[in-house]
């Protein structure tokens, strides 16, 4: 290790670096960053960049020049010690301290976070696991004939009061205190009770009326008026209105039914399925339809023991994490949440308000999602070590291949792919997703009375564990889909 450097623990998988910076390195560094401060700040009679360092001391303070030093002279320091040895920092190095030395000399310590690793994998063979129990296949095909069944229905006027999934045609107005609000405005609309697409104060409001009859309904004005309210001033000008404060005003809606309607529902006969469907008769349309089921049942109920084993396992697993590891865990679950959020075209806070949140009780659910997500991480890596796991080149290529088939350039993919360091982190995320179907395939599945559940893995788990000549893989090959919970691993091998 470099001389005057030392290695100390600071806590589970965290280690303490010090070294000495001596007063020559510091005062370089120093005399660089207060020609680089003064390209910043005016300070007067002397060009950018120019101004002496006293002067720059005054304006900005010692501290703040000897600050910038560090952040020059700490990073590479600590990367060629940290070089000497196997330790591989997994979120960025912290200066802990500085503490002043002789002759004008520092001692640093950096805290260095690494990446946890189990000494040893809990026992997973054999034990049972209780998963959700799927609806039979025949009770799925009926609720997807009846779903068809509704989506061809004609619409029919009755004459009765309104019940739940009629269709009501009516003509409304909106009233915010005494201003009609125009946006809300309906003439002639066609609306499902019970959608709640409207408000479903106004749904509720509507049963038991029937085609002619007038009603007012008190009920929240849609959110996004509230960013659109206004008043106007003595010149006729709008300007905005800080009354609400965000806050959705109670508006009053005067709704006229006009015609009551109810989805005439055809029998699920052969005529019917040749009609809608195509199929010659419903055994026929039966038949495909719990294939379908079938096959998507395979996929939904493995995922499902995959995701129960993993949480039975590392529920037990005694791992204190470091806490800078989780808060850069939350952080980039949290920059992807927004990102998600402004791809819809939703606020945050719009988002917290909707599903009745605070920022204090969601950024809660957030750590609890990020310390789930690493404990798993953790536990799948050991397993991958214990049992000697790999994904060799071969099927990192064909994986790359099929992926390549989709793209508009296939060739252009191929070259980017091998310029860039995503195919190894392809194969880091197809060992991961493969080691958590290995640990799937060593336990019983029961239900909740404890009795075993027949749970088959697709066709493409079974290949990465059986010989070729056993299985019958027809077109699932390759569905796998590979996800990567965690990043700055530092050693995604």
């Amino acid at each position: 290790m470099t001389t005057a450097a030392s290695l100390a623990d600071a806590g589970p998988f965290e280690k303490m670096v010090s070294f000495e910076i001596s007063s020559s390195d510091l005062n370089q560094a120093m005399n660089r960053a207060s020609r680089q401060i003064s390209r910043q700040v005016n300070i007067a009679g002397f060009r950018p960049g120019k101004a002496p360092r006293r002067l720059v001391e005054n304006q900005v303070g010692f501290e703040r020049i000897r600050a910038d030093a560090l952040e020059e002279l700490v990073p590479p320091r600590v990367g060629e010690i940290l070089s000497e040895t196997e330790i591989a920092p997994v979120v960025p190095p912290l200066l802990e301290s500085v503490t002043d030395g002789a002759k004008g000399s520092v001692r640093v310590e950096v805290r260095v976070t690494t990446w946890p690793r189990l000494e040893s994998v809990p026992d997973y063979r054999g034990r049972t696991v209780q998963v959700h129990a799927l609806p039979p296949v025949s009770d799925e095909v009926d609720a997807r004939l009846q779903q068809l069944r509704h989506m061809y229905a004609p619409l029919q006027t009755v004459d009765r009061a309104v019940d739940k999934g009629d269709y009501v045609v009516i003509d409304m107005t909106a009233l915010d205190g005494e201003r009609s609000v125009e946006s809300l405005a309906l003439d002639g609309f066609s609306y499902e009770v019970g959608s709640e697409r409207l408000n479903p104060l106004i749904d509720a409001g509507l049963l038991g009326h029937q085609a002619g009859d007038e009603i007012n309904i008190s009920a929240p004005l849609p959110e996004w008026l509230s960013s659109q309210a206004h008043t106007t001033d003595e010149g006729g000008l709008s300007e905005t209105s800080d009354e609400t404060d965000g806050e959705p005003a109670e508006g009053l809606y005067q709704i006229r039914i006009v015609e009551v309607q109810s989805r005439s529902l055809p029998a699920l006969d052969d005529a019917w399925a040749l009609e809608y469907t195509g199929h010659d008769s419903m055994e026929d349309l039966r038949e495909e339809m719990g294939s379908e089921v079938e096959s998507q049942r395979t996929e939904t109920q493995w995922r499902m023991l995959v995701t129960e084993t993993l949480e039975e396992i590392t529920s037990e697993l005694e791992l204190e994490l470091p806490e800078r590891l989780e808060s850069a865990q939350m952080e980039l679950l949290f920059r992807n949440h927004l990102s998600s959020l402004e791809s819809a075209k939703t606020d945050y806070f719009t988002y917290l308000e909707r599903v009745g949140l605070t920022h204090e009780q969601f950024l809660e659910g957030l750590r609890g999602q990020a310390v789930a997500g690493l404990r798993s991480r953790i536990l799948v890596e050991a397993v991958i070590d214990s049992e000697d796991l790999v994904v060799d080149d071969a099927e990192l290529a064909e994986t790359l291949e099929r992926a390549a088939q989709d793209a508009e350039d296939s060739e252009a993919f191929l070259r980017h792919m091998a310029e860039s360091g995503h195919p190894e982190q392809i194969r880091s995320d197809m060992l991961r997703t493969r080691a958590q179907a290995f640990l799937a395939m060593q336990v019983q599945p029961v239900d909740v009375d404890g009795q075993p559940v027949e749970v088959e893995p697709p066709s493409w788990v079974r290949a990465w564990f059986e010989p070729a000549e056993n299985l019958d893989t027809g077109d699932g090959l390759g569905e796998a889909v590979y996800e990567a919970e965690v990043t700055n691993d530092p050693d995604p091998d």
